[in-house]
C-alpha cells in the first residue's frame, strides 16, 4: 500500500515538474504501442497463413517486439528462425 502510494506520488509530481514535455511523451508512447499491436496483428495474420501449411509462427511478446522494432525485416526473420528451428 505505501508502495502505491509513493508510486503515484511520484507520477503526480513528474507531471509537475515537465508538463511541457508530456505531449511529446505521450505521442511517443502512442506511437510505439500502434508499431507493437499493429506488428502482433500482422504476426497473427502470418501465423493463420502458414499455419494452414504447416508451419507454427509464434505470436507473443518478445516476437511483436522483435517486429515492431525492425518493422518487415524483423517479421521476415521471426518467420525464418520459426522455420529453421
Amino acid at each position: 500500500m505505501k508502495f502505491t502510494i509513493i508510486i503515484c506520488s511520484l507520477v503526480l509530481l513528474s507531471f509537475l515538474l515537465f508538463r511541457n514535455s508530456f505531449p511529446k511523451f505521450f505521442e511517443g508512447i502512442s506511437i510505439l504501442l500502434f508499431r507493437l499491436g499493429f506488428s502482433i496483428l500482422l504476426l497473427y495474420g502470418v501465423h493463420l497463413l502458414l499455419g494452414s501449411m504447416g508451419y507454427a509462427i509464434p505470436v507473443n511478446l518478445f516476437t511483436g517486439t522483435v517486429a515492431a522494432t525492425l518493422g518487415v525485416p524483423g517479421v521476415i526473420s521471426v518467420i525464418a528462425i520459426s522455420i529453421l528451428i
